[in-house]
């Protein structure tokens, strides 16, 4: 319910480069329940970074009346309750002018807890959104849509030169869908576009969500939420950050991890590691004031304080008297 987004492609000012940060989510541990386990009350504990899941991102094109980060909020959250996950501009203090997260890419992560009538979707998935327009951060979009299990383009209008640009995803193995808000001045137009796309990156009917003035926003929601239950029931495709990092590589962008002072930290940590084959037992044999002893000590502390507070009171209370 506390949960907030991730800087996972940091823009570099002043260059074209980007940097992917992976070491410094290396310490996140979450946990989850799956459905398939909810019977035996049985959680999974694993590593964010080392977690194979669906990723779905979200990117905008061109400019839009309404908020690509709101209605992520709102797919995100339970019925009946909102959370602000990523930051909007309708919300307290999200309206200030961007100064360098243009081209920032976010994650966050959705986990069920094993209760159906609650959970949004069954498994665990990671949602990305880019910050700012895919014709300037196609570097971003090209990685997106290489580690991505679906890619949901938001767009409010789709002219000549925009199906131009598009039309070079038809290579792509890529899912694509496109969310079109008809509230331009060319409905027609847009929606003719769309359907040419269609033809060539080969779209299915599902793949085209066009919200129009017959439906409300609560409606338009469900019907994101329904679409993402069936890529994640269906998709094939997961991937792990850490994986994530060998596609960054690929496409020139820098990882935070590639730097000597973590290649050092990470050859320290896997000597440590190396020598323990059983945790309880080097847990005793090298942690040993964190086992029986330290219990005993902090049973001691806890009863020389309750007489130290039993005496204080007698003290008191002969004062009174």
């Amino acid at each position: 319910m506390c949960q907030f987004p991730f800087p996972l492609l940091l823009p570099t000012l002043d260059t074209p480069k980007c940097t992917l940060l992976l070491w410094a989510m290396r310490d996140i541990v979450r946990k989850w329940r799956l459905h398939s386990v909810a019977e035996s009350r049985g959680f999974r504990e694993e590593s964010l970074v080392l977690t194979s899941m669906p990723t779905i991102s979200f990117v905008r094109m061109g400019s839009c009346s309404f908020s690509k980060s709101q209605l992520l909020n709102e797919v995100l959250s339970p019925s009946q309750q909102h959370h602000d996950f990523f930051i909007h501009r309708d919300m307290e203090s999200g309206n200030f002018l961007r100064k360098i997260a243009d081209g920032l890419i976010e994650i966050s992560w959705y986990f069920p807890g094993g209760t159906e009538n609650s959970d949004l979707f069954p498994e665990p998935l990671a949602v990305t959104n880019l910050c700012g327009d895919i014709e300037s951060h196609w570097l971003q979009f090209s990685f997106l849509a290489e580690v991505s299990s679906a890619v949901f383009i938001v767009t409010e209008s789709i002219d000549e030169r925009e199906y131009a640009l598009l039309s070079s995803l038809k290579e792509s193995s890529c899912k694509y869908y496109f969310i079109l808000n008809c509230k331009n001045k060319k409905p027609k137009e847009s929606l003719g576009f769309l359907n040419k796309l269609a033809s060539v990156l080969k779209l299915s009917k599902s793949q085209l969500l066009v919200k129009d003035r017959t439906m409300n926003n609560a409606g338009f929601v469900k019907k994101v939420q329904s679409t993402i239950e069936t890529i994640v029931n269906s998709s094939l495709k997961t991937v792990s950050l850490e994986a994530m990092a060998v596609t960054a590589h690929d496409l020139g962008i820098q990882v935070d991890e590639d730097c000597q002072a973590c290649q050092c930290a990470s050859k320290y940590t896997e000597e440590i590691t190396a020598e323990i084959r059983n945790g309880a037992k080097y847990k005793r044999e090298m942690l040993s004031l964190r086992g029986d002893q330290w219990k005993n000590l902090a049973k001691l502390e806890k009863e020389m304080c309750r007489m130290k507070r039993q005496g204080d009171m007698a003290t008191e209370d002969y004062k009174l008297r």
